[in-house]
């Protein structure tokens, strides 16, 4: 990096240093710059969950769809690193819900796979799909099942999840939750499968 306020931006967006961010901005310091992964300021704020300097960098023209080498954008590093208050700030501004990173992986199978309800719950709510599948045909209900997530897995169900698809493995939520034990989820799933048989023709 030519721009050595770039550097320091980055260091500040690592600490949450709201007032170095501000001053480094004003000094020239570029917001959308790259670091060898790909990565930028604003990744850097979300991925350590700085809410107020994710907020600054973008009212100061930070790109919020930027996706590094991994495909990992800023609302990516936040679903990972379970960090709702900068989830709440990027879908408040528009992002992308539906971005996939190299794994095939959601914002919203981020956070289905390690159990954050209200980040699931503001995602489906900006428009996240429910039913999207990774690069081995998981959903996010599969992925909260896998985890044993039953609180998500319900949410999910509530919201209209399919429960039918089979992943690459010839698996469906049904399968999984019988192999992880869950028995009230396993009976819920069997009676809401024979609801839907009925209903076929």
């Amino acid at each position: 990096m030519s721009n050595p306020y770039t550097e320091q931006l980055f260091k500040a967006c690592e600490q949450g240093s709201t007032e170095n961010v501000e001053l480094f901005i004003e000094k020239g310091a570029e917001v959308n710059a790259a670091d060898g992964n790909g990565s930028t300021p604003l990744m850097y704020a979300a991925m350590n969950g700085f809410t107020d300097t994710a907020r600054i960098l973008i009212d100061n023209g930070a790109d919020c769809s930027i996706k590094n080498k991994q495909g990992l954008t800023a609302l990516t590093y936040a679903c990972w690193n379970k960090h709702v208050g900068v989830i709440r700030l990027l879908t408040s501004r528009g992002v992308e819900v539906n971005v996939k990173d190299s794994n095939g992986d959601t914002p919203l199978m981020c956070s289905c796979k390690n159990g954050q309800i209200e980040a699931a719950n503001l995602l489906i709510g900006s428009g996240a799909d429910i039913n999207i599948a990774d690069r081995q045909g998981d959903t996010p209900l599969t992925c909260a099942i896998e985890g044993k997530y039953i609180g998500m897995a319900n949410l999910l169900i509530a919201r209209g999840a399919d429960i039918t698809p089979k992943n690459h493995h010839g698996k469906t939520a049904l399968d999984i939750a019988t192999e992880k034990g869950l028995v009230r989820l396993v009976n819920d799933l069997k009676y809401r499968l024979q609801e839907l048989q009925k209903k076929q023709p």
